[in-house]
C-alpha cells in the first residue's frame, strides 16, 4: 500500500513540476558557474602596464623581464626631438592589465634616419616619377627643362646638384631634382588655381603641371604652417591663363581661420 502511494506521487503533476524546476535550476547554476570560470581571472595573476613612452628600450627590457613579459619592436621612426631608442608608442596601452608572457608591441625612435634606394626615374613621365618618389617617402625638388623631343619625360635625376644613380641609398624625405624634356618648343602650360590649398597640395598640383613652386610667404596670422592655406599666387590665375613650362609660382598663405572669414 505504501509502495503504491510512492508510485502515485511519482506520477503526479506536482512531482514532474518540481522535478522540472530542479533540473532547470541545476542547469542554470552549472551554466553560470561555467560562465564565471570562463571569464574569471584572479587579479593577482594580472600585471598593470606602466607608461613606457619616453623610456629607453633598455629600461623597458628590464621592467618587462622582471614581470615575465616579452616585447616586440614593430616599427621605428626618426625624430630629432626625441632620444634614440626611446619608446614612442606601445600596445597594449599604459594601464592595461595583462598576463605573464604577454607580448608588448613597441615603436621606438631610430638611431638614424631611415634610408631607401634611389629609384630609376629616367624615361618615366613626370606624373609617374612623382608617384614613384611619393611611394618611397621621397619628394620632387626643382623641375628644369631642356630641349628634347620627349616632353615631360625625366632625362636626369639630381640631389644637391649632383646626378644621382639609381640604387644609391638616400634618406627618406630627400628632395630629388628632375631634368625633363620640353618637347623642343616654347611650351606653355595652363596655370592652376591654388586658392585655398595647403602648401603641400599646391606644390603637388604645380608639379603635376610641370611648374615649380617659388617663394613661400606666410602672413602674420599663421602660427602653424600645417593649418595655412593659399590666398594669393604670383603670377595670378587672372593675369596669366598660361605659363611657361618650368616657371616658378610664388604662393602667399594665411591661417585657415583667417581665410574662412
Amino acid at each position: 500500500m505504501e509502495n503504491n502511494s510512492w508510485l502515485s506521487f511519482f506520477l503526479t503533476k506536482s512531482f514532474y513540476k518540481n522535478l522540472s524546476f530542479s533540473i532547470t535550476t541545476f542547469v542554470i547554476v552549472i551554466l553560470v558557474i561555467l560562465l564565471l570560470l570562463r571569464f574569471y581571472t584572479r587579479h593577482d595573476d594580472l600585471i598593470e602596464l606602466p607608461d613606457f613612452n619616453g623610456m629607453n628600450i633598455n629600461q623597458v627590457d628590464s621592467i618587462l623581464n622582471e614581470n615575465s613579459l616579452r616585447y616586440v619592436i614593430i616599427d621605428s621612426v626618426f625624430n630629432t626631438r626625441l632620444s634614440s631608442n626611446s619608446i614612442v608608442s606601445q600596445d597594449p596601452l599604459a594601464g592595461s592589465f595583462v598576463k605573464e608572457n604577454r607580448r608588448i608591441y613597441l615603436t621606438i625612435v631610430a638611431k638614424s634616419k631611415k634610408q631607401v634606394l634611389m629609384p630609376n626615374l629616367v624615361d618615366l613621365s613626370l606624373r609617374r616619377a612623382i608617384s614613384k618618389l611619393k611611394s618611397l617617402d621621397l619628394s620632387v625638388g626643382n623641375l628644369s627643362f631642356v630641349p628634347d623631343m620627349a616632353k615631360n619625360i625625366v632625362l636626369k635625376q639630381f640631389i644637391d646638384d649632383k646626378e644621382i644613380k639609381y640604387g644609391t641609398q638616400i634618406f627618406v624625405g630627400t628632395k630629388v631634382d628632375l631634368v625633363l624634356g620640353d618637347g623642343l618648343s616654347d611650351v606653355m602650360v595652363k596655370l592652376p588655381n591654388l586658392d585655398g590649398l595647403t602648401k603641400e597640395d599646391a606644390e603637388i598640383l604645380l608639379q603635376m603641371n610641370s611648374i615649380n613652386l617659388g617663394l613661400i610667404l606666410y602672413d602674420s596670422s599663421v602660427n602653424d604652417s600645417t593649418n595655412a592655406v593659399v590666398y594669393r599666387q604670383r603670377p595670378s590665375k587672372e593675369e596669366n591663363e598660361m605659363i611657361n613650362l618650368g616657371r616658378n609660382v610664388d604662393i602667399f598663405l594665411t591661417s585657415k581661420k583667417n581665410y574662412d572669414k
